[in-house]
């Protein structure tokens, strides 16, 4: 089963992404606006953020541990170099581009390629959340004690995208397409509960701010949307999680009642219009037809693969993290209009 980001394992030819650099998007209000990421969004002052998830944020944590004796491999983030070591498509994570944008925020990496949740209840082989909470602890296995948060929890952000694996096993399952590696056992209701177990966990750590993400618009994809059939169900399940786990975050924040907060980041409103192909975004190719960020015309497609969304379209995502986060950030600036 394709994982939520295969680590290609052949090299191609380096390409300038200079020479294929666009003007940036006119994307109308109506499209994707700073109001759809203002609703609820914590925009205190940040100095540090910890993400958590699968291949949607790996940098090249899932093939560290393929190659752990090669020093090009060895953590911290960023400097992955190509694959097998680094991401599939040749492009940035979603995090390193947040990096770049806002250098005076320490960006750190614990998501690993083709994590699900928990590994008890969906599984295919990977670390899931609560191992990468324990890579946390130990700072990627660096200290001997595990250990919480040690900075500042006011100016801290611990984002959590995962979620699309543990839907794609449940769907595989369902369809007679399970993998005899694979096992899947939950719903998407266990999914959302899990959302909110590990949310919990972070919290106990002495985590108070979180970026919680939708789970991405995958029934678009053709991986679980390749049929008409497949593609309603898809859709279903991700309406139930994402409401659900909106929900249950909530009553995390009112339980803890510490002025923690969980923002939810609208990667549904974000990413659909992209891989419909709507104009403002400027994509030519949608579902099907694939590129990573080294073929001849990069900007043109909207997905890497049969489930993963291009380096673009997580170039135009990273952006609006920081613009969710951060609504002072190029101020007066149109949403995605410098971006090059």
């Amino acid at each position: 089963m394709t994982t939520f980001r295969l680590l290609a394992g052949a090299l191609v030819a380096t390409f300038n992404l200079l020479s294929v650099a666009q003007a940036g998007f006119d994307v109308p209000d109506s499209v994707f606006s700073v109001a759809d990421l203002a609703n609820g969004a914590d925009t205190r002052p940040i100095k540090n953020m910890y993400t958590f998830g699968d291949s949607y944020t790996d940098n090249c944590n899932g093939a560290r541990f393929w190659v752990k004796d090669n020093v090009n491999a060895i953590f911290p983030y960023p400097k992955c170099p190509p694959p097998p070591i680094g991401r599939a498509d040749y492009g940035l994570s979603w995090p390193e581009i947040v990096q770049n944008y806002r250098p005076d925020w320490n960006v750190s990496i614990y998501a690993v390629s083709a994590a699900t949740c928990d590994s008890n209840v969906n599984s295919q082989g990977s670390i899931d959340i609560n191992g990468q909470i324990q890579l946390f602890q130990t700072r990627f296995k660096r200290e001997l004690f595990p250990r919480g948060l040690t900075d500042d929890p006011a100016t801290t952000v611990a984002t959590l995208l995962v979620g699309g694996n543990d839907l794609a096993l449940i769907q595989a399952k369902a369809w007679g397409t399970l993998p005899s590696y694979a096992k899947s056992t939950g719903s998407i209701q266990d999914n959302a509960m899990c959302i909110k177990s590990k949310l919990n966990a972070l919290h106990k750590l002495g985590f108070r701010r979180f970026l919680l993400f939708e789970l991405p618009p995958i029934d678009k994809g053709q991986m679980v949307g390749d049929t008409p059939a497949h593609a309603a169900s898809t859709a279903q399940l991700i309406a139930t999680r994402n409401s659900l786990a909106a929900q249950y975050s909530q009553d995390l924040v009112k339980q803890w009642n510490d002025n923690s907060t969980v923002t939810i980041f609208p990667t549904v409103k974000l990413l659909t219009p992209m891989v419909e192909l709507n104009p403002a975004f400027k994509f030519k190719y949608g579902k099907g037809t694939y590129c990573n960020a080294v073929c001849g015309n990069p900007f043109d497609y909207a997905w890497a693969d049969d489930l993963h969304v291009s380096f673009r379209a997580f170039t135009l995502m990273a952006y609006a993290v920081v613009k969710q986060l951060d609504p002072n950030w190029r101020k007066g600036v149109p949403l995605f209009s410098d971006i090059q």
